[in-house]
């Protein structure tokens, strides 16, 4: 009899956000005195609760965690964790761990993507390719100017494993990168300033680009308000790739129609998807992709590779990497 049972449920309606099945295979297959159990549904994984040691994924929530009596162990192939820290969970022995760091490279070329679009003005350029308009003059001659990000100052908001692969990458290309943490000190490198969060408006009135990549928390739940947009510069642009409700919708529409701000950069949304009657999507300074930041080349392989290190250490009794603070919610 295995000594151990792991439920894995990861899963997604349209299937983008599940595990390829031949992945977990070939856990069990490498793990052969670990029991591996995928439901198909929410109902089944409830049931499966109930003598699971291990859980990769979603399966529990606060309506069933009763059923989890064994629990000791959740593993996220996400680094947010979502409606996982109700009270219970927090006080309660289980240890979550989560895959921070494993988007940060394809969120960083994400955020450059979308900073190099607005500096050569690549989407208003896209809007006239479609309606098949020759828009030269306007390209050219309207505001705001091209820019260029060798000089121009970057605001990092958030500085874990994405906020450091996003200012690699800004350095190269000359520009100048300015985060804000929970907790500053020490080397900056590789920003060439790291200050505390309470320092975030001054951050955003030094900017030319804002990256908002902090995890969604009690603090940082709709940080960037009415009033932290107003001390943004007329010609900046947000790109947030964090969580949609970091923001206040509302009153970045209304900075973006009244031009107190240059454009955004939006992958992810208060509610997604984001509604039909969402002003956004008529906005033309405005860039939004579908929450796909984080998607990169072997994805799911690489998220199994950080699973499998971690289920290894915690047969042989040593240390977890990515281990969450329940208590600051990341």
């Amino acid at each position: 009899m295995s000594s151990l049972k792991v439920v894995e449920y990861v899963r997604s309606e349209d299937g983008i956000w599940s595990i390829p099945r031949p992945l977990v295979d070939a856990l069990a297959s490498e793990f052969r005195d670990v029991a591996f159990v995928s439901p198909p549904d929410r109902a089944a994984a409830t049931r499966e609760l109930d003598d699971a040691d291990v859980v990769l994924g979603y399966a529990v929530r606060r309506d069933n965690f009763e059923h989890a009596r064994r629990l000791r162990w959740i593993h996220l192939t996400s680094a947010g964790l979502g409606p996982l820290l109700f009270p219970e969970m927090v006080e309660s022995g289980v240890v979550i761990t989560n895959s921070r760091g494993l988007h940060a490279d394809a969120m960083a070329e994400h955020a450059l993507g979308m900073m190099l679009a607005f500096t050569r003005k690549l989407h208003l350029a896209r809007d006239a390719q479609r309606e098949r308009r020759w828009i030269e003059d306007a390209i050219a001659l309207d505001a705001p100017p091209f820019g260029q990000l060798p000089g121009a100052t970057l605001g990092v908001v958030g500085f874990g494993a994405i906020g450091h692969a996003i200012t690699w990458r800004a350095k190269a290309l000359g520009m100048r990168v300015i985060a804000v943490r929970r907790r500053a000190g020490g080397d900056p490198a590789p920003a060439d300033a790291v200050w505390e969060t309470e320092r975030l408006g001054e951050l955003l009135a030094a900017s030319d680009f804002v990256v908002l990549c902090t995890p969604l928390t009690g603090e940082t739940r709709g940080m960037i308000d009415a009033a932290a947009l107003a001390r943004m510069r007329p010609h900046a642009v947000l790109i947030n790739l964090g969580r949609g409700a970091l923001v206040d919708e509302a009153a970045l529409i209304e900075a973006l129609r009244a031009g107190r701000i240059a454009g955004a950069g939006l992958d992810v949304f208060a509610q997604e998807p984001l509604p039909e009657e969402s002003p956004l999507w008529d906005l033309p300074q405005v860039i939004m992709t579908p929450h796909v930041s984080g998607m990169g080349p072997r994805l799911w392989e690489r998220a199994m590779d950080l699973f499998a290190s971690n289920l290894r250490a915690w047969l042989d009794g040593r240390p977890l990497v990515n281990v969450v603070d329940k208590q600051a919610g990341y």
